[in-house]
């Protein structure tokens, strides 16, 4: 009979735990900035490029046109700006004035002017052939007309007998600064003197008609009746009346020598600016 032993004391029971999976530790993830996504080029693609645009139709011209071109090239102007009361310039009218020669008058920027009621206003640009100087080596200058000038210039050649319009090719012209006058807002106005001699052997102007009158002829000259010579009775003689002679001005009284004639012009040209002028001609 085997001996009893004394029995070891239960351990008590718990509860078996859960099996929970080992969390693995947690890294952060490196941030990369997104790349932009390119749009896929096709293989040869075609490459565009911009079309000309369309030129525009070359403008048509016409003989009166060409003619009336600015002439190319020209001397400086007549300048009185700044100039003492008294400056005066003379010369001949190179050519004849055409539609070319007229011009839109300008302030210093450049813009057009204009009046009032919209019209623009122009200024008639004259070729003048003159004595060479400093001032115009070549001899040659432009007169431009404008404002009182333009007034005085027709005065001057109605004066002259000349027909209306522009100066006459040929003819001699003489311009003197006289004064200035205020205009409100604006520079003063220059105000000038015309003289205007006829080229020579221009023909008469045409005298002015009006509608409604008609011409009557001249008188015809009254005839001289000759008279009996009176007879002295003292001698028997015809008296002869005796005119007195004019006295000569003293400055005229030394004799002049004649002005060499002005370059570039001729005889005719040359004999009207001595007597615009006053210079005894050569």
């Amino acid at each position: 009979m085997q001996p009893q032993y004394p029995t070891q004391p239960m351990m008590p029971q718990f509860p078996q735990q859960p099996a929970y999976p080992q969390a693995q530790p947690q890294y952060p993830t490196q941030g990369y900035p997104q790349q932009p996504a390119f749009p896929v080029q096709p293989a040869y693609a075609p490459q565009q490029y911009a079309q000309p645009a369309p030129q525009p139709p070359l403008p048509q011209g016409t003989l009166d046109g060409f003619f009336e071109q600015p002439s190319s090239g020209g001397g400086p102007s007549w300048k009185f700006n700044g100039k003492p009361i008294g400056t005066s310039y003379a010369g001949i009218v190179a050519r004849t004035v055409t539609n070319a020669d007229v011009r839109a008058q300008t302030n210093n920027a450049g813009v057009a002017q204009t009046y009032k009621d919209g019209r623009p206003k122009l200024v008639m640009v004259v070729p003048m052939q003159v004595q060479p100087s400093p001032e115009y080596p070549d001899g040659v200058a432009g007169w431009w007309v404008k404002g009182q000038a333009r007034d005085e210039l027709a005065r001057a050649m109605a004066e002259a007998g000349a027909p209306a319009g522009a100066p006459e090719a040929g003819a001699a012209v003489r311009v003197t600064l006289t004064g200035q006058r205020a205009v409100p807002n604006m520079n003063p106005q220059l105000l000038y003197r015309v003289e205007y001699m006829r080229p020579a052997g221009a023909a008469p102007a045409p005298a002015p008609t009006y509608p409604g009158t008609v011409m009557q002829p001249l008188p015809a000259p009254a005839q001289q009746t000759e008279t009996a010579p009176v007879v002295s009775t003292a001698t028997g003689q015809p008296v002869v009346h005796q005119q007195p002679m004019p006295q000569p001005a003293a400055a005229a009284q030394a004799i002049e020598q004649p002005a060499p004639a002005p370059a570039g012009f001729n005889a005719d040209q040359a004999a009207l600016f001595a007597k615009l002028t006053g210079q005894p001609a050569a």
